[in-house]
Formats: C-alpha cells, sequence, structure tokens
C-alpha cells in the first residue's frame, strides 16, 4: 500500500510539474476563500453570498479549469456550485460539468462528485414536493433526535448523559425499526429519514448491522442519503475491527489529534466518496476536526 501511495503521489507531482502554475492564482485564491466561508458552520448571509457569488462566477465565465486555477480550486468551485445551491442553478451547471468531463478539464473525481449529487438532490426535490405518509413517525423520530443532539452540544459536554440518552433511545430506535424497517424520504420525509440513520450511529454494533441492508436498499431506491449510508457501513467495518471503505470514521485517544480511521485501498478512497456524493477525504476531515477539536480530551460525541 505505501508503495503504491508513493508511486501515486509521484505521478501527481509530475503531472502538476508539466502543467505548471495556474494561469489565474487571484481567481484560484477566491475560490479557496469562497469555500471556506461556505463551509464554515453558522455564517448565515455570508454564506448565501458566498453562493451566490460562485454563481456569479459561473454565469460569467462557466467552471474553471485546473489549467486556470489549480486542481484543488478547480475541485473547490464544482464542490461549490453543488452545495447549498438552488437545483435549478445546478441543473444549468449539469452540462458543463459532463463537457468537462468529455474534455478532462476539471478534476474526474469533482465530475463524478457533481452528478452523484445532482440525482441526490433530484430525488430530495420530489420528496420534499409530498407530504410524508408517516406524519406521526416523523414527529416521533424528531422527538428522539432533539435528545439525541442535546446531550451532543459543545457547552457542558457530559459523556455519561449521553451514553444514558443513547440507551433511553435504543428501545424507541428499535421498535420503530421493526415496524417500518429504515423510514424512507416518502414515509418521514428527507430530515427525519437522515436524522434516524444519524440516531442508528449511536446505538450498539449490532443494531447497526442489521439496519445496514435495509438502508442500502433505500440509497439505491433513491430513498436515503449515501453519505448516511457509507456512515453506517464505516462504523459497521470498525466494530469489527476491520478497514473502513468510505473514511467517515475519524477516531483520536486523549490528547491525540482527530484522524482518520484505517482505511481499505486508501488510494482509491475519494474516487468511492464522489460516487456516493462526498467531498474529498482531506477536506472532510480537516473540517471534522475543526468543528470537534477538544473531544479528544474526553469523548468524541458522535454527530
Amino acid at each position: 500500500m505505501e508503495c503504491r501511495l508513493l508511486a501515486i503521489f509521484s505521478l501527481v507531482l509530475q503531472t502538476s510539474a508539466a502543467a505548471g502554475p495556474p494561469s489565474e492564482p487571484a481567481l484560484a485564491k477566491k475560490i479557496e476563500g469562497l469555500q471556506q466561508i461556505v463551509l464554515s458552520p453558522g455564517t448565515g448571509n455570508r454564506g448565501d453570498a458566498a453562493r451566490a457569488e460562485i454563481r456569479q462566477i459561473f454565469k460569467a465565465r462557466g467552471l474553471p479549469t485546473v489549467a486556470e486555477v489549480g486542481d484543488n480550486a478547480a475541485y473547490d468551485f464544482v464542490l461549490l456550485a453543488s452545495l447549498g445551491q438552488p437545483l435549478e442553478f445546478q441543473r444549468q451547471v449539469l452540462p458543463a460539468i459532463r463537457n468537462a468531463g468529455k474534455h478532462k478539464t476539471v478534476p474526474p473525481d469533482a465530475i463524478v462528485f457533481y452528478q452523484a449529487r445532482y440525482r441526490l438532490e433530484q430525488e430530495k426535490n420530489r420528496a420534499k414536493r409530498s407530504a410524508p405518509s408517516h406524519p406521526d413517525l416523523r414527529d416521533e423520530i424528531k422527538r428522539l433526535y432533539k435528545v439525541d443532539q442535546a446531550v451532543r452540544q459543545r457547552a457542558g459536554f457530559d459523556a455519561k448523559k449521553m451514553t444514558r440518552v443513547d440507551r433511553e433511545n435504543a428501545t424507541p430506535l428499535q421498535a420503530i425499526f421493526k415496524k417500518y424497517g429504515v423510514p424512507t424520504y416518502e414515509m418521514v420525509g428527507v430530515e427525519a429519514a437522515k436524522d434516524f440513520v444519524i440516531m442508528v450511529q449511536h446505538q450498539a454494533p449490532k443494531f447497526r448491522q442489521q439496519v445496514l441492508p435495509k438502508l442500502k436498499a433505500n440509497v439505491e431506491a433513491g430513498q436515503a442519503d449515501p453519505d448516511s449510508y457509507a456512515l453506517v457501513y464505516d462504523r459497521s467495518q470498525r466494530d469489527q475491527g476491520k478497514k473502513q471503505l468510505y473514511g467517515t470514521q475519524l477516531e483520536c485517544k486523549s490528547g491525540e489529534a482527530m484522524h482518520e480511521a484505517p482505511i481499505e485501498d486508501e488510494a482509491d478512497v475519494d474516487q468511492r466518496r464522489a460516487e456516493l456524493g462526498l467531498m474529498r477525504m482531506a477536506l472532510y476531515a480537516r473540517l471534522t476536526a475543526e468543528m470537534m477539536p477538544q473531544f479528544c480530551a474526553q469523548a468524541v460525541p458522535n454527530q
């Protein structure tokens, strides 16, 4: 594995050297700044303004290429053209994404990521246009989730209290699963479907393994978030002492910086993540560590 990674890294360096520096470094720097704003929590109006600026840049010049802004900024622009953007704008960008893929002007994993995210946003948009078929179940999930998240806030975090709440939520979550399986977008709406899976993450390993096949079926039917499946799959792998596949699990011990748990076939993890509409591993790890820097000193409150 180490030899393979070194070979890939060497190839990237050679390719970068051959390509030369980006022709529009100012635009690359602007995109980097917009990425920082959009992906930072609680940016509010600044985040909206940054997303609007991405739309303006696209309208004025299309997709920035690797030659123009470098690999990272070209990837970041595609990322920002998807996350939190109106579906109509995403639809306008799609032909440019396909053309860029044909001519290899932006990173290949950015193309795969964008297309996966667009399909997912279409499914979510369809689900949001209809009332959930099980509103009472949606409300029950929301109630449980509110309690689940209340004990995971940074302020006054108490690991023992978190464990107790997870234990109390076990019975109702298992009852929901037994009666309904894994709730879908159509049953409870997009948010509640995702919230149910987040709570499953906080339960016993056996329960996660029971949920996994049904969650995968929901994803394949366009009725669940692929990133939810990646989280449960990776967590189940780690439960069994195995390497994760998608890099969703970050670990640490007291006094350590948070870092990725071991990953199977690490060289291809970004491609696998892109296929599920997940951002690059390095970016995900950085953002996660920034959001939860202090918890390695005690316990990590799984989000």
